[in-house]
């Protein structure tokens, strides 16, 4: 049993699918701690570095991500009758323009929900302990615990700063047991929300039993849509808003603070942080440091209203942020509570150091690490970021340590590709030159320039009409075929010339390629020559001939047809020959 779950804590929750792989970096430059590993030619995300922040996900172009979702478990459990409770984020309104609690309740309970309820009762129980822990002025700095994607970037990329970390859990973990003591331990608890994070945390969360699994917006929208369901206007009366409106403020950037009391905040100085390059530029300035700070910390820019599922499908807007307030107040009840919100629980919850093996290079190792990048001189380290890397040391410790692949520089790989396209261009058996659409030279490699008798220097900028059968070029230009081929004369250098045209429109220039014909052309006349002067020769001694056995048929009374015929068949025999040697 505890290999088993064991196992469900390593499963990556996130994968890139292999066969979408395009090498372009962009989930790389994307991820804020570069938990992702080039692997031959794919990107593969680490999961002992990985915050779950989901920006690789969102950013892929090429459709690589594969998100492990738990879509078919909920189906599931609905369908075997089990009392599944949805713990839902205040952000759905952001979401789904049309729907509150009490709107989505109706398809869901269709579905077969048991119970529906908003998670930021669990942010209101972890706001009120968060009061205590600061009234009491238990901690010399203080962490909001309330992001899981934070709490992993804390616990994996920064564990001396676990121990200012509220030791509260998050608000669907605090909701999870509200729940279970209300409603028994036998429910089954399912989150929904804009979070990728909140997937993993609910494999880790007490061995997986706590929150049993996740949904994000884009999982339930699917089944809504695979079910024929929609939200509507219809609600279900049955289900409760949570009796305090404020505590949903705790999704928005700032919120948290806003939702202490004024008595409290002022406890420490407070800081407020959303995204995860702010986090981390923060913890690495500040470090042990700090003294008498209350911050709180999200992964996401704009918060929970700014979540994957938010940035994914582009409603990180104005639109969807008012749409959420707008909606905050008009849906207080405050006639009924959930038993939840009564619920005796302890929302204890230690958050514990998870380092990873961070292996340095040393300085001779990092020389070594950069030369294999080509970087090993301080004029050739670009710094350029291509490839995820902010620096080209950074990318040299990352190869050291199995991250990246020494090749994976973009500016590398172009320097060689071009290195190895002019090493082919400039030793090419045939003639190339290269041209703007108005045929002026741009280039001519050294075949080219041997045919037609004038070096590189001498060539560049002039027409090349000039050298060239124009007559052909002007065909060439006006013609829509891709490839043009024909063999010409070019009287301004004498030469008879095999041409292959082509015009690479991208970058609007023209290329010929040219193969010398005219030693062959030479040698072929002077074969033509040569039958031509057989064949009249051939027909002078037929002619002789013929009248030497006319004469002498008339001597010897005999018919001269046979001769004549005979003579004439090695005539044309001969002609014959020529015509196929031509």
């Amino acid at each position: 049993m505890e290999d088993r779950i064991k196992d469900m804590m390593d499963e990556p929750i996130m994968r890139l699918k292999e066969a979408n792989c395009r090498n372009c970096y962009k989930c790389i430059r994307a991820c804020p701690v570069k938990a992702i590993r080039m692997v031959g030619d794919r990107a593969e995300i680490v999961e002992d570095r990985c915050i779950y922040c989901g920006k690789c996900y969102m950013v892929c172009p090429q459709d690589a991500r594969d998100l492990a979702g738990d879509l078919d478990k909920v189906r599931k459990m609905v369908r075997s009758g089990e009392k599944v409770c949805f713990s839902v984020s205040s952000t759905l309104t952001g979401f789904f323009p049309q729907a509150n609690l009490r709107r989505l309740a109706v398809p869901l309970k269709k579905l077969g929900a048991f119970r529906i309820e908003d998670t930021s009762e669990g942010a209101g129980r972890m706001i009120q302990e968060y009061s205590e822990q600061m009234f009491e002025k238990k901690m010399k700095n203080a962490i909001s615990s309330y992001c899981p994607s934070t709490n992993f970037l804390i616990q994996k990329y920064f564990p001396t700063l676990t121990q200012w970390m509220i030791p509260v859990g998050t608000p669907l973990e605090v909701h999870a047991k509200m729940m279970r003591s209300a409603y028994g331990e036998e429910i089954r608890v399912v989150g929904i929300g804009p979070c990728i994070a909140y997937q993993k945390l609910a494999r880790l969360s007490e061995g997986g039993r706590l929150i049993d699994a996740y949904l994000t917006f884009e999982e339930l929208e699917s089944w809504l849509n695979e079910e024929g369901l929609q939200i509507t206007e219809e609600e279900d009366e049955d289900t409760l808003f949570c009796s305090n409106y404020h505590w949903k403020y705790a999704d928005e950037p700032y919120g948290v603070i806003e939702a202490l009391p004024e008595q409290i905040k002022y406890q420490y100085r407070t800081w407020e942080l959303n995204g995860e390059t702010k986090a981390i530029n923060m913890f690495q300035e500040s470090g042990v440091d700090m003294d008498n700070y209350f911050m709180t910390v999200t992964a996401c820019s704009n918060s929970c209203l700014g979540g994957p599922m938010f940035r994914l499908y582009h409603r990180d807007n104005f639109r969807s942020k008012d749409l959420w307030l707008k909606n905050i107040p008009s849906d207080v009840s405050l006639k009924k509570r959930n038993p939840s919100e009564d619920a005796e629980i302890s929302i204890y919850k230690k958050y514990e150091p998870m380092p990873f093996p961070q292996n340095q290079p040393g300085e001779e190792d990092l020389e070594y690490f950069l030369s294999l990048i080509g970087r090993e001189k301080a004029e050739d380290q670009l710094d350029c970021g291509a490839c995820g890397y902010m620096s080209c040391r950074e990318k040299a410790v990352a190869v050291y340590q199995g991250m990246a692949d020494p090749f994976m520089c973009i500016p590398t790989s172009r320097d060689r590709a071009e290195a190895q396209s002019n090493l082919l261009f400039d030793n090419a058996p045939n003639g190339v030159i290269v041209m703007d659409r108005e045929f002026r030279i741009l280039e001519a490699n050294a075949a080219a320039q041997n045919i037609l008798g004038y070096d590189q220097e001498e060539l560049k900028g002039t027409f090349a009409s000039e050298y060239l059968n124009e007559e052909f070029l002007n065909h060439a230009q006006y013609k829509e075929a891709d490839v043009i081929r024909e063999t010409v004369e070019c009287e301004k250098i004498n030469k008879i010339i095999s041409i292959t045209f082509f015009k690479i429109k991208r970058h609007d220039i023209s290329m010929a390629i040219l193969y010398d014909r005219t030693d062959r052309a030479r040698r072929i006349r002077e074969v033509e020559k040569f039958q031509e002067e057989t064949i009249s020769v051939t027909q002078e001694v037929i002619e002789k001939q013929m009248r030497i056995a006319q004469e002498i048929a008339s001597l010897l009374g005999e018919t001269t047809a046979e001769s004549k015929l005979a003579f004439n068949r090695l005539r044309n025999l001969l002609m014959i020959r020529g015509e196929k040697d031509e």
